[in-house]
Order: C-alpha cells, then sequence, then structure tokens
C-alpha cells in the first residue's frame, strides 16, 4: 500500500489537500484556500525532490504546469499580505494610505482573472503521474533504507546551508530553500532522523523570519510601484509612501538579523 511509505504517504497527505482547496478555487478565489493550497504545493514540490534523490534521478520539470499555478496564486497572496503590512505600517496614517489601498484592491483584482483562467486550464493529471511514478520508485526500498536515505539528503542540504551561510544577507533565499526542505523531510518520520526537538523548533522560527523577509521586499516593491507610477515627487503623500518604505526596509532588516543569527546557532548546534 502506499500509505505504508511514510514518504509517499505524506506526499498523499498534501495532495488531498491541494484537491480540497483547488475545489473552493473553482468556486471563488478565497484567500485562506490560496495559502492552503500554495503551502500544499510547496510540500509536494519538497517530497518529490526526495524521491528524485532517493532514486538517484534528475528533476525533468515534471511539476512545471503546477507550479504556474504556484506562480499566479502567489501573486495574488503577495497584494493580500501587502495590503495586511501596508495597513500595519500605516499606523495613525491609515486614513491617508487609501488610495495605496485602493491601487492594490486595484492589482488584485487583476491578478484574480488570471488566477481564474489557471486554475479553469489546470489538471490533476501531472500530479497523478508522479503519484504513480514515485509508487514504483518506493518499491525498490524498505523503511531502513528510507530512512537512512532521507537523512543523507537532509545532511546535503544542511551542507548547502552552512556553505551559503557565509554570504548570508545575499543568498538568504537559497538557505530558505534547502531549510524548508529540511523540516519537511525531518517531519516524515515518526523520530527525527537528523535534528532534536529544539533544533526543529529553531529551523521554525528562522523560517518564518525568512518568510517575513520575502514579505517585507515584495511591500516596498509595491510601495515604489505606487510612488514613482502615481505619485509626483511634490506631493505630501510621495514622502509619507517613501517614509512607509523606510520603515518597511527596517523591519525587513530585524527579521534578516534574526535569520541570520538563529542560523548561525543551528548549524553550531548539529554535530
Amino acid at each position: 500500500m502506499p500509505g505504508d511509505n511514510p514518504i509517499q504517504g505524506h506526499w498523499l497527505h498534501e495532495l488531498d489537500t491541494l484537491q480540497k482547496n483547488f475545489a473552493l478555487l473553482q468556486q471563488q478565489l478565497v484567500a485562506d484556500a490560496i495559502h492552503d493550497i500554495r503551502v500544499a504545493i510547496k510540500k509536494l514540490r519538497s517530497y518529490f525532490k526526495l524521491c528524485l534523490a532517493l532514486s538517484k534521478k534528475e528533476d525533468k520539470d515534471q511539476l512545471s504546469r503546477t507550479k504556474d499555478l504556484f506562480s499566479i496564486l502567489g501573486r495574488h497572496r503577495n497584494l493580500e499580505i501587502t495590503k495586511q503590512l501596508a495597513v500595519s505600517i500605516a499606523g495613525k496614517d491609515l486614513q491617508k494610505i487609501k488610495p495605496l489601498l485602493v491601487y492594490l484592491q486595484l492589482l488584485q483584482d487583476q491578478v484574480a482573472e488570471y488566477c481564474l483562467q489557471a486554475i479553469q486550464q489546470y489538471n490533476m493529471d501531472e500530479l497523478s503521474k508522479l503519484t504513480t511514478q514515485m509508487e514504483k520508485e518506493f518499491e525498490n526500498f524498505d523503511e531502513h533504507e528510507l530512512r537512512h536515505e532521507t537523512r543523507n539528503a537532509i545532511v546535503s542540504s544542511i551542507e548547502n546551508v552552512k556553505d551559503n551561510q557565509a554570504d548570508f544577507f545575499k543568498k538568504s533565499h537559497l538557505v530558505r530553500k534547502d531549510l524548508k526542505n529540511c523540516f519537511y523531510w525531518s517531519k516524515i518520520f515518526d523520530e527525527h532522523l537528523a535534528f532534536s526537538k529544539t533544533e526543529i523548533k529553531k529551523m521554525d522560527h528562522i523560517l518564518d523570519n525568512l518568510g517575513k523577509i520575502q514579505d517585507h521586499e515584495v511591500l516596498i516593491t509595491n510601495f515604489k510601484n505606487f510612488r514613482k507610477s502615481i505619485l509626483s515627487d511634490t506631493m505630501n503623500e510621495y514622502d509619507m509612501i517613501k517614509k512607509m518604505e523606510e520603515r518597511a526596509k527596517k523591519k525587513r532588516e530585524v527579521a534578516l538579523e534574526k535569520a541570520n543569527k538563529l542560523t548561525e546557532e543551528l548549524i553550531a548546534d548539529i554535530k
């Protein structure tokens, strides 16, 4: 049974999550469903990458259509997060940023049309084929081999993190990719293969801060686009938005410093 294989079992669980949320999105674009389907796709991509590592095969871009869906839904998700962060950063200037919020909503409405189009065009054939492929690949592994090879894949990803740690401020996005895989793979089996519970928790905090960095980078980009394409540099609103950009940059830097420090600690803890 595929479910008897823990990696395949996790794959099937996320596939089920994707299917349920996809059905919701076919009826209406709901922020929570978009978030959940994107998380499910991230995990599916990670589990498939692990399968390729275990079977010593190369990725032939077999998740291309699913990646396209992930990408366009990400545009919608980014604008949703940007609106929330903009309100938070505005503080007492909330009333003054209403034109900005209207601008962001109009962008999101336009993106929504492309999201609906992508949803209509997407089908599960790609994932169904990979489910069959993974089941065949895992026929050659017993549980001991799965644990051993998964641990090797985790160790390899951690080595990548160590390499990129030296230039963390430029390569934090690469650190995030490898740590996310380590985080997902470490939770496949009942017992941790490479990390203690404390290390797993620290990894979660690192990923949280790395996510904040990405969110604030998108926020800064949208602030800048609004300021330069809509406002004149002689307007009071121009200076206000620019100050909000600076606040966002400071929050991004705080998250970057925290992530860097925690990553250094994690690497030092790992024997």
